[in-house]
């Protein structure tokens, strides 16, 4: 269960986000976010809470709830089966199908620790992504010609293009790099660090700094 907390403390912390901030967005009390991070199960009056919370603390990190669950069951299962392998009648019992069981238990452990690590690699190699934050809706730029979207990245950022309502290009953009877009419709722009993008929709510049809540912006340009 530590794997399990070291991995979402880690993502907090990367965020910049205190217990304080995860608890004001998903209403889930502050201790039991730190005995979640702790692997602390005796602070749960029960499994189930540990799991509702675990889904509604991992789904605020951009984790796939599901993953981390399903994690936390197969390392349960271990755990209960170790247990179990102590009791000498039990260790005979092994001898038989139960000795099937323990292989299939230990591998499918292996298979999802080796998941957590990829996550945890993914997500540490990313920039430094701000929560999104809801907002009076999109800032909205509505210009006519065809529809071209060009960027240059003034510093690293992350960003997010859709186009025509999928999902085009996610990713980190180095300082210095360009990338260029063409739609048939409408384009939603997402910036981690508005400042440090230059965007040009159809041969005129956006500003993407204005409205953005804690340098984050979500812009949609589409055609008249």
């Amino acid at each position: 269960m530590k794997e399990i907390g070291k991995t979402l403390k880690d993502k907090r912390e990367h965020m910049n986000l205190s217990l304080s901030d995860v608890h004001k967005a998903i209403r889930v009390q502050e201790k039991y976010l730190a005995a979640i991070e702790e692997g602390d199960l005796d602070a749960f009056k029960a499994e189930v809470y540990y799991k509702s919370f675990l889904r509604s603390y991992s789904k605020y990190l951009a984790f796939d709830p599901e993953e981390f669950v399903e994690l936390f069951n197969a390392q349960r299962r271990e755990i209960e089966y170790a247990s179990k392998s102590e009791d000498p009648s039990f260790s005979e019992d092994c001898k038989n199908i139960f000795c099937t069981k323990k292989i299939f238990i230990v591998v499918a452990a292996i298979v999802a620790a080796a998941l957590l690590i990829v996550f945890v690699c993914l997500y540490k190699c990313a920039p430094k992504i701000v929560p999104p934050v809801e907002v009076d809706g999109f800032k909205q730029v509505e210009v006519s010609a065809k529809q071209n979207l060009e960027i240059e990245a003034k510093e690293t950022v992350w960003i997010r293009v859709d186009i025509d309502g999928k999902t085009a290009y996610e990713g980190t953009l180095s300082k210095g790099g360009k990338k260029m877009w063409e739609a048939d419709k409408s384009v939603t722009l997402k910036v981690g660090y508005a400042p440090g993008v230059k965007v040009s929709f159809n041969g005129k510049l956006v500003d993407v700094v204005s409205g953005a809540v804690q340098d984050v912006n979500t812009v949609v340009l589409k055609k008249k």
